[in-house]
């Protein structure tokens, strides 16, 4: 059966290497026979990206110098942009050059920028992430990861599916490598249909030992042994041999940590061979931290210290202290163009503005005219509103009582929203009181098997062991005191949001407001809506630090903002192919800015103009919200929502509260494609 599979396996590859072939001798035939420089350039990118993402060759340094002399010949950015893009891709794959790949693809990115050039862009934030995991830093690859997603050409091009891979293999793997295993298992099974639909031999063998690699975290070893071994299957066909280190690092670990030593150290020995022909340090290093280790495990002290001394020389050569300044510089540097970026668009927007106040004024005048002309014939009506005044008096008693009557309802309906984003939450509190619960429990239950330990080796007279339990159980007794004072804190949480707010402003953590409300909104929606599934994305800015704010009023102005955009995008249209066309998803960003002339539309003196503001921006992909209603959103009891299911008081009052802390609220939608709350508080 296995020399069957083996046999059929050998011969897909074959033929698949046949018709490759075919295809590369194609392209190179349109390469020999044109002279123009726009079409060698296309010719020359289509050859690179059919050996990088179908037939796994390793890519030639002379095919991207030629793109680069073609695109300084023609002076063409653009085309520049993608040479820079390949140059960058050749030091990282095929040399194991981080630092200096990294430079060619940040100065790639202004350029495809600059064209809006989808493709390319989003190609250049994935290759940024996975030079940032091989460098060990997974923040900013899942960072970059992120703007790649945003940025993934239109699906009807034929470089969707290659793009979208990498998306959700660059996930899957930031998932696994945090241990939130359940949404790993959901992006490694989207990697593995897409893969399989677009006939992706590399990301087909990424699948399968990302499968391997979870299913180890989850204790199924078994499962994983399979996977990482249908991955050794599909090795052979990977020609481009430093694709194949994260393979190697995962499966290598998992056979260290089940004690299959002669097997590891098999394969440790196929990664040094790796290592040795392409001369890449990034194998290397892994290479010689392998053996480094089943040496020591081995107890071979000599060949440790060999490799040992190896992994710190090429460890100093990737990661020495002037390589680490260029990448931080590099970060820098980009992310002072964003920056600039969003200055130029703050100028554009506030010319804007000014257009359309001058607007607004020609328009005022207009109605002043209009109003000086039927002031005339409003003193004509005067004379009948004296007549009318004595019937207005005698009705004054009725509508004082209806005054009366209508502020008492008003009150109701005011504390019933706040108890309905109470009930929001409840069942996301319950949900995350349950972790802590269960490990005071767990930890409580084995304390007390510890104490009769105890008992019994008192008795027998073990006072060493008595000490080592009795060590055993003050651990435990510091853990069950750490997450009884987390449930502590999650039961303040919500006691402090379902009081009547003090009014009192405090100096509050905007960020740990906005995730805990964030988590708590969509376990409590979850838990009404079992069917109901969402991604949920935040982007806080660290630099924020305290800000003095009501935590009470500004937390249900964010949770009705985020329950707003849970419905919205609960309510939008199913795409009957799935999860690939429509992922509901709900972002959280908060931001530290330079406030502009008048942006908080507050009366401030010629000091505060350069104050600081935070802003707080609660986005969606639902339906967006109809021109047609836009204007009444902030009214009070004005909801799209059933019959029973809103009071349409949540957002009037969310108006109120930021309109009282001195900042203003305000919206961008597109039908179709989703809505943005922003909230601008002053920071000081």
């Amino acid at each position: 059966m296995r020399v069957s599979l083996i046999t059929f396996l050998f011969t897909a590859i074959l033929q698949v290497t046949a018709a490759q072939d075919t295809h590369l001798d194609s392209l190179r035939k349109v390469l020999d026979h044109t002279t123009k420089p726009a079409e060698r350039f296309d010719a020359l990118v289509k050859m690179l990206e059919y050996k990088d993402s179908y037939s796994g060759i390793n890519i030639d340094s002379a095919d991207c110098e030629t793109l680069l002399i073609i695109a300084q010949e023609e002076n063409n950015e653009s085309m520049l942009a993608t040479a820079y893009n390949w140059i960058g891709y050749f030091l990282f794959i095929v040399k194991g050059d981080n630092t200096a790949a990294l430079e060619y693809y940040f100065k790639a990115l202004p350029l495809a920028e600059k064209f809006n050039d989808k493709r390319r862009i989003s190609s250049l934030y994935f290759d940024i992430a996975n030079v940032y995991t091989v460098l060990l830093n997974s923040i900013e690859a899942y960072k970059y990861t992120l703007k790649g997603g945003q940025h993934l050409p239109d699906p009807s091009s034929g470089m969707y599916d290659y793009m979208l891979v990498q998306y959700q293999r660059n996930i899957a793997r930031y998932y696994s490598d945090t241990q939130q295993l359940d949404s790993a298992l959901y992006y490694v099974s989207a990697l593995t249909q897409t893969s399989l639909r677009a006939n992706l031999v590399y990301y087909k063998y990424q699948a399968m030992f990302l499968n391997g690699f979870i299913r180890a975290q989850m204790g199924e070893n078994g499962l994983a042994d399979a996977y990482y071994k249908k991955a050794l299957l599909l090795a052979d066909s990977i020609k481009v041999e430093a694709r194949k280190l994260p393979f190697y690092n995962r499966y290598i670990d998992f056979l260290i940590a089940n004690d299959r030593l002669q097997d590891a150290k098999h394969q440790t020995q196929e990664l040094w061979y790796l290592a040795m022909r392409t001369n890449n340090p990034n194998l290397k290093l892994a290479a010689a931290s392998f053996k480094t280790d089943l040496f020591e495990r081995l107890q071979q002290i000599d060949s440790a210290y060999y490799y040992s001394r190896m992994e710190a020389t090429t460890r100093e050569f990737i990661f020495n202290q002037h390589n680490q300044n260029i990448v931080q510089a590099l970060a820098f540097k980009d992310q002072l163009r964003s920056i600039e970026e969003e200055g130029r668009r703050a100028i554009y927007q506030n010319k804007v503005k000014q257009y359309a106040l001058l607007t607004g004024l020609g328009v005022f005048t207009i109605i002043a005219l209009m109003l000086f002309r039927n002031n005339l014939s409003r003193k004509k009506a005067n004379a009948i509103l004296q007549r009318q005044k004595a019937e207005i008096e005698t009705q004054k008693v009725n509508v004082e009582k209806a005054l009366i009557d209508l502020k008492s309802t008003q009150a109701q309906l005011i504390q019933s929203e706040k108890m309905a984003s109470l009930g929001e939450l409840t069942a996301g509190i319950a949900h995350e009181i349950q972790n802590p619960l269960n490990f005071v429990n767990n930890f409580s239950e084995v304390n007390t098997e510890l104490i009769d330990e105890m008992k019994a080796e008192i008795n027998h007279g073990n006072l060493e062991e008595v000490n080592v339990i009795a060590d055993n159980i003050k651990d435990n007794q510091e853990k069950i005191t750490l997450h009884g004072k987390r449930a502590d804190t999650i039961v303040k949480g919500m006691l402090q949001h379902s009081r009547s707010s003090s009014g009192v402003k405090e100096p509050t953590d905007i960020n740990a407001l906005a995730d805990e409300y964030l988590r708590l909104a969509y376990h409590g929606l979850r838990a009404k809506d079992k069917s109901f599934n969402a991604t949920i994305k935040s982007d806080f800015d660290e630099s924020i630090g305290m800000i003095n704010l009501v935590p009470q009023d500004i937390g249900r102005v964010i949770l009705n903002l985020i329950t707003n955009a849970f419905y919205a995008v609960s309510m939008a249209p199913k795409s009957p192919k799935g999860d690939l066309n429509y992922e509901p998803t709900v972002t959280v960003t908060t931001k530290l800015l330079k406030s502009p002339l008048g942006d908080l539309g507050a009366k401030r003196s010629t000091e505060d103009l350069g104050a600081n503001i935070v802003t707080i921006s609660v986005s969606d992909n639902g339906p967006g919200i109809p021109k047609e209603i836009l204007d009444k959103i902030f009214q009070p009891f004005f909801t799209t929502k059933p019959t029973g299911q809103g009071t349409g008081l949540g957002l009037s009052l969310s108006y109120d509260i930021i309109k009282a802390h001195g900042g203003v609220i305000s919206l961008n939608t597109k039908e179709g494609e989703g809505t943005e709350f922003i909230i601008k508080l002053p920071a000081a």
